[in-house]
């Protein structure tokens, strides 16, 4: 018997009895985690806001909770690598690794961001999960790596969506609907060969 978990924007994410859990919806980009780790761009930068993302609008700075997407650096300012690109950060975080290194890399791993009221009523660990995104017939293996606001539902990494066909730019891509989500909650994540840990919130 499937379960509705939660209702996001009239969007209902339902949890089978297989342990399941899936949506359809849009899907926005988010670039959070990318540090540099694969080669590619950092999504932020501090102070000319001139990255792949938006400093003020997408990570809050310096008015909203930044400090959940941004590294702190010290005295209200984010943290950055002496040449302007700011460390952000994912939700998952792999153990023992330098700051560069330890957040889930939007440019190079395809990764879905869950709502908290979802990982909240979920049955299983949510962070770390094994997930799949499909797109116009389409499919990619994701991670579950990240968590969004309280109101928002559907949203990937830049390298989800670029697989995917669908536009990756955090500033003006993604699409407003024809995603669809799926995330087995306890079941490991294995993405470019990498074996995602399971992290309990």
């Amino acid at each position: 018997m499937s379960l509705v978990i939660a209702t996001i924007r009239g969007i209902e994410v339902i949890q089978d009895d297989d342990d399941r859990v899936h949506w359809q919806s849009g899907a926005s980009i988010d670039a959070d985690g990318a540090n540099g780790q694969n080669g590619n761009p950092f999504p932020y930068r501090y102070t000319t806001n001139d990255g792949l993302d938006d400093i003020h609008g997408s990570a809050g700075f310096p008015d909203g909770s930044w400090q959940d997407i941004l590294v702190n650096g010290g005295s209200g300012q984010p943290l950055t690598d002496g040449n302007g690109n700011a460390y952000s950060q994912t939700t998952y975080t792999w153990p023992d690794r330098t700051i560069a290194t330890r957040a889930v890399d939007a440019t190079a791993v395809a990764y879905v961001v869950v709502n908290p009221h979802v990982r909240r009523n979920a049955k299983g660990v949510v962070i770390g999960s094994k997930a799949v995104v499909s797109y116009q017939g389409n499919s990619v293996d994701a991670v579950v790596a990240d968590v969004s606001g309280p109101n928002d539902i559907g949203e990937i990494s830049i390298a989800a969506a670029q697989t995917l066909g669908i536009p990756p730019s955090p500033r003006h891509g993604g699409v407003s609907r024809g995603v669809q989500f799926e995330f087995w909650p306890g079941t490991r994540a294995v993405v470019n060969g990498e074996t995602y840990l399971l992290q309990r919130a």
